[in-house]
């Protein structure tokens, strides 16, 4: 059995923190320690734009904290997609699927952030109510929280099953509120999702598109209806993002960065990528820190451009190490690239599986075959849906490979998880890994929260 790890309070605590030190023109009030972020807290739209872009900091702020590389990394490693090269023992539980409740990245990097994230959207909400700024302004801000707030709770929910669903900045009844059922969570995303996309633009508020716009709204709502198994939705959502004609893939040896298929990158003023600088060995003679597995590496096709171009290898002690090659930045002061939470590539795929599901093979093998031509292969041609379905798949785990997590959460998903890890983890793999276990210390600090089982 597996044992535990802590404590959403302290996220609210540092978020405080962060939001006073982030927004330059905080109007002085004497507040409950309840209602630490109200309309009093925007004297202005810059003010408010503030607090709303100092979240997106507060995100990209840590390296491999969770909405900035840990996805990446710690569900790959459950999953089929990577490996440490040399040992961690707080690490090496997320490979072997045994991750102890007391694993600090797991509460940290985990739980506390996504928390401390949407604690942080919330009290953006809140503080937008009664703020007297231009409607416009309001709106599309209470979009950009309103989406944020969805995008963790979406990873929570995929990471741990049932989770506290936390709406308010009232920490009295936020401390002690007991999981909320996965269905009930859904929910709440697709409420969020729906308000955003109303009330965010289709335009980017600003130049690189570091802030969402309406497209990304859909763009998650599109997943979310691909999860929860609502085809029509999802394709619809997905149809609306690929008929607006804002978005289309480049080349492959274009950087991702600065292709057309960005639909939201965060960026960091001073560094590039926590991916890039995580995964790029130092140089052509040292092993990389993270690997690819055999099974990703073999699973790309003969004259797939995304094995030339998004893989890089070094040999060191004649073993080959293959390490994701999508971010090409590691070092340097000047910042090149930008982390992308969702591209275009994504969205075809959505569709082309939604369709799938809805026995229009037509259509979605469209749609594949957009993505498999920009890799450079021959287009796939079926009329079976089991066929088309594996198809689909397989362009999943070799397009969106070492990405937030989508293998882990595809594998679970589909229902393949336990079939295909308890063959390459015989030893440590059980039906109960699908789900992390609650941090035990949060359990600890809260007797309404239950553990997950197995655990």
């Amino acid at each position: 059995m597996k044992r535990g790890t802590k404590h959403i309070i302290l996220a609210f605590t540092v978020v405080l923190l962060t939001l006073i030190a982030g927004c330059k023109k905080f109007v002085e009030i004497n507040s409950p320690p309840d209602q630490i972020f109200s309309s009093d807290v925007f004297e202005d739209e810059a003010s408010a734009t503030s607090a709303m872009t100092g979240l997106y900091s507060e995100m990209t702020r840590t390296n491999l904290n969770f909405a900035n590389g840990a996805l990446t990394i710690y569900a790959g490693l459950a999953a089929d997609e990577l490996y440490r090269t040399t040992a961690s023992a707080s690490i090496d539980v997320f490979t072997v699927n045994e991750i102890p409740s007391t694993n600090s990245i797991l509460r940290n990097n985990l739980w506390t952030a996504p928390y401390s994230h949407i604690y942080h959207a919330n009290a953006v909400i809140e503080g937008l109510q009664r703020a007297m700024i231009l409607d416009s302004v309001k709106q599309h801000l209470r979009g950009e929280a309103l989406l944020t707030r969805a995008l963790c709770y979406f990873y929570l929910v995929n990471l741990y099953g049932d989770v506290p669903l936390i709406l308010t900045t009232d920490y009295r009844t936020n401390a002690t509120l007991p999981r909320t059922s996965v269905s009930a969570v859904y929910n709440q995303i697709i409420i969020d999702l729906q308000n955003a996309k109303t009330a965010l633009l289709s335009s980017y508020p600003t130049s690189g598109r570091l802030r969402p716009n309406r497209w990304t709204a859909a763009a998650l709502l599109s997943r979310v209806y691909l999860y929860t198994g609502q085809w029509e939705k999802a394709e619809g959502e997905a149809s609306e993002i690929i008929s607006s004609g804002t978005y289309s893939l480049g080349p492959i040896t274009t950087p991702l960065s600065a292709s057309n298929e960005v639909i939201w990158q965060l960026g960091r003023e001073t560094q590039n990528t926590s991916e890039g600088i995580t995964f790029i060995p130092s140089s052509a003679t040292v092993r990389p820190v993270y690997a690819l597995t055999d099974t990703l590496v073999k699973s790309f096709e003969t004259g797939d451009l995304r094995k030339t171009n998004w893989l890089k290898s070094n040999t060191v002690s004649g073993v080959i190490y293959f390490y994701p090659f999508k971010y090409k930045a590691a070092t340097g002061t000047t910042v090149t690239e930008r982390l992308i939470v969702f591209r275009y590539s994504e969205i075809l795929l959505i569709r082309a599986e939604a369709r799938t599901e809805q026995n229009n093979t037509t259509g979605a093998l469209a749609d594949l075959n957009v993505v498999r031509t920009r890799a450079g292969l021959s287009a796939v041609n079926t009329t079976d849906q089991g066929i088309l379905r594996n198809a689909i798949h397989k362009e999943r785990q070799v397009e969106l490979f070492a990405e937030w997590g989508h293998r882990w959460f595809d594998l679970k998903r589909w229902g393949k998880t336990s079939n295909l890890l308890s063959t390459l983890k015989p030893v440590t793999w059980q039906l109960t890994d699908v789900l992390f276990p609650i941090p035990f210390a949060e359990i600890e600090a809260n007797p309404f929260l239950t553990q997950n089982p197995g655990y």
